[in-house]
Parts: structure tokens; sequence; C-alpha cells
């Protein structure tokens, strides 16, 4: 019983932020447990949505920002790699310009509740 009730806390995802805490063109990082390791990973609103990825760039794996959490172009339109360059589409993390074109970031699944927002991987816990 204690298992199921761990699992049934669990399928949320982990809390990280508020909806209140980013407005368009904003970002914040946090991290994920995925197979006993921390990874990087960021939440952005772009016009009002909030989507979240790893922070890696499919291109060669580094973290997306050279400035602390420099994730959004100028503009705040798109998602930009400050190493080479790459620049991503932040509804869906698809890269349309730069060295890894077609590309795409690893997309996490969010839940929002009563304001918070919860991150997990995609697949885990699932609920139909």
């Amino acid at each position: 019983a204690m298992t199921s009730a761990y699992t049934k806390n669990r399928s949320n995802g982990k809390f990280v932020g508020r909806v209140d805490e980013l407005s368009n063109g904003q970002s914040k990082k946090f991290t994920l447990r995925r197979g006993g390791r921390d990874f990087e990973a960021m939440l952005i609103n772009c016009q009002g949505n909030f989507f979240a990825y790893t922070n890696s760039c499919p291109h060669v794996g580094l973290t997306l920002d050279w400035v602390d959490n420099q994730f959004f172009t100028v503009d705040s339109r798109y998602l930009m790699c400050a190493n080479h360059g790459a620049v991503f589409e932040p509804s869906t993390g698809e890269c349309v310009w730069g060295p890894c074109v077609g590309a795409t970031l690893q997309s996490l699944t969010l839940n929002i509740e009563g304001g918070q927002i919860f991150a997990r991987y995609p697949g885990i816990n699932e609920e139909s």
C-alpha cells in the first residue's frame, strides 16, 4: 500500500516553479533526476504558455546557456544555444536554424495545478 501511495504522489512530477514567477520570454533552471543522476533542465514561458526541456543541445550535448539562465533570444521569440548559435522554436524545441536543424530538445511533461508547475520525464508514471 505504501508503494502505490508513493507512486501516486510522484505522478505529478517535481515542483519546479509557479506560473506567476515567469513572464513571457523568461526562463528558470531546475534539475530532474533520472537513473540516479541529476540532469539540468529549463522551464520557459513563451507567450503565456509553459514548456520545459533538458538543458542539453542536440548538436554536441553542451548546455545551451553560456550566461547562466540565458536561453531566449533578445526578442524573446526563440531559444538559442550560446555555443554554436543553434536556434530553437520554444513551443516545440525544434531547431530551426544552426548546426542541428531538424533536431529537437528533449521535452519534459508539465502538469500545472493551482498555479504550481510540476515537471517529469515523459513516459514515466504516465496515466492514461
